[in-house]
């Protein structure tokens, strides 16, 4: 119990001295940039979920693969994103998928980050064709 209070302390502490605007401004950044690079580079790609104000989310899958396919894919390329439908099964029978793979930014995340997941997409979207 003392391990998490102490950690949430840190979390706390962290925010206050970065700041919401901060945190929110760098968030916002890694994820234009990385959707822009990915609408650009990634062959096959389908976004879901693109309304102005979201969080540093993108949903997507590349071509017709199986999402966990894409998941594993990215593993073994030490990226680690969620694969699956959410909890949103609604949702994904509403968009005729089955469901999404999901890369999550925040700000500790760097723009080499992005870089790096961009590259990695590119590299197995031939894979998944």
């Amino acid at each position: 119990e003392f391990t998490s209070i102490a950690a949430l302390s840190q979390a706390i502490d962290f925010i206050n001295e970065t700041g919401y605007d901060l945190i929110n401004a760098q968030e916002e950044y890694l994820l234009q940039y990385t959707t822009g690079q990915m609408l650009k580079r990634v062959p096959g790609l389908r976004l879901f979920g693109t309304a102005p104000g979201k969080d540093a989310i993108i949903s997507f899958l590349i071509g017709r693969a199986h999402h966990y396919d894409t998941g594993l894919l990215l593993d073994k390329l030490g990226i680690a994103v969620r694969t699956g439908h959410h909890c949103a099964q609604p949702l994904m029978q509403t968009l005729g998928v089955e469901g999404v793979v999901r890369a999550s930014f925040a700000v500790y995340n760097t723009r080499a980050e992005a870089d790096y997941f961009v590259d990695a997409l590119c590299r197995i979207a031939p894979m998944l064709q």
